[in-house]
């Protein structure tokens, strides 16, 4: 049987996602102190993103499985974590020129690709074990025992 992976690390892309395409957005009408402090606010959303990811493949690992996806999609968050960190301090100096500079649009850039690997790897389903499959098939009655 196959399990999709969703609920809260989900919950937590799409607000990361969320705050960096309003960043987007943001530089688009450039308004640079509004990106810096959209970034800003995004550091602590992708961090307990990044945390969820983490705790899910914990779990997976106390449970007696091994998931490779999680790994990956918890490797994913750290990465983007560091990303908005670095295009938040890069931003930083030029807050009071109101200009942006264009490594933070190449970091932004790469948010964004993080996101989308994110997104499919959420997509991706992931296979139970068989113990999973036959504790799950048999039903426990309170009266059998």
């Amino acid at each position: 049987m196959w399990q999709s992976r969703t609920g809260a690390s989900a919950m937590a892309v799409e607000l990361a996602a969320g705050l960096i395409l309003a960043t987007a957005v943001s530089d688009a009408f450039g308004f640079a102190s509004a990106s810096f402090y959209l970034l800003v606010l995004g550091v602590p959303v992708t961090a307990a993103a990044g945390l969820i990811c983490f705790a899910q493949v914990v779990d997976n690992v106390n449970g007696g499985r091994m998931d490779a996806l999680g790994r990956l999609q918890a490797t994913l968050s750290a990465l983007l974590v560091g990303g908005i960190v670095i295009g938040a301090a890069v931003r930083e100096p030029f807050i009071a020129a109101g200009t942006i500079p264009p490594e933070a649009s190449g970091v932004l850039a790469f948010c964004f690709a993080l996101l989308v690997l994110q997104a499919l790897l959420a997509l991706a389903p992931s296979r139970r074990s068989d113990r999973e499959e036959r504790t799950r098939a048999r039903p426990r009655s309170s009266l059998s025992r």
